[in-house]
């Protein structure tokens, strides 16, 4: 690296810091403990919701789906809905079936997904020690099929993280956006579970 690109690198992550430190949820007092290789008690239960994250999209997907069938079989008289059959819409109770078996489907998949990040995060929580990778942090973008009624509807999930040396760890879109490109930094993360902890120009 050149002398004119680390001192751009070195004030561009100085001014970057707060930003980042709002958008990816930490303290300075949340750093300073992960500097000292160890995970803040403030970080607990960020990192549980993170870990849960799957499960509460498509939960309330499926809760939803299934409050609006609720909502459609209780207050629509089966009179109507007898007619609305015999009258070219008999294909109604097979999208209604589809589109529940849909988002029983995304459940599942994502209490898969979520049981496997939590016992490992259980096991990095118990130690409360903290893994750090320095480098050259890169944005990663991603289209995966949706979940429950946006796989349905055709809707695509975007995936984005942080990049350093082939380890990615997940963001939202607004810690995304506050990564200034090209940035050298060091990142904080739980060992086994890979959730980023937090993360400061090096």
């Amino acid at each position: 690296m050149s002398y004119i690109e680390y001192v751009t690198s070195e004030t561009r992550g100085k001014d970057a810091l707060p930003e980042l430190a709002r958008a990816n949820q930490f303290t300075m007092a949340d750093l300073a403990q992960n500097r000292a290789g160890k995970i803040s008690d403030g970080q607990w239960m960020r990192l549980l919701f993170r870990a849960l994250q799957p499960v509460r999209y498509t939960g309330g997907a499926l809760l939803g789906w299934l409050l609006c069938c609720f909502i459609v079989k209780t207050l629509v008289p089966d009179i109507i809905l007898t007619i609305v059959s015999y009258i070219g819409a008999k294909g109604i109770g097979i999208v209604f079936g589809g589109a529940t078996l849909a988002c029983v489907g995304a459940f599942l998949v994502s209490v898969l997904r979520s049981a496997r990040t939590m016992a490992l995060l259980i096991f990095d929580l118990r130690s409360g020690t903290v893994a750090v990778l320095e480098g050259r942090v890169s944005h990663s973008r991603e289209d995966e099929e949706g979940l429950g009624m946006a796989r349905f509807r055709g809707e695509n999930h975007t995936k984005r993280c942080y990049v350093v040396k082939n380890e990615y760890f997940e963001v939202d879109e607004e810690a995304f956006k506050a990564l200034p490109d090209g940035l050298v930094a060091r990142l904080y993360h739980t060992p086994r579970s890979k959730l980023l902890l937090s993360i400061e120009p090096k």
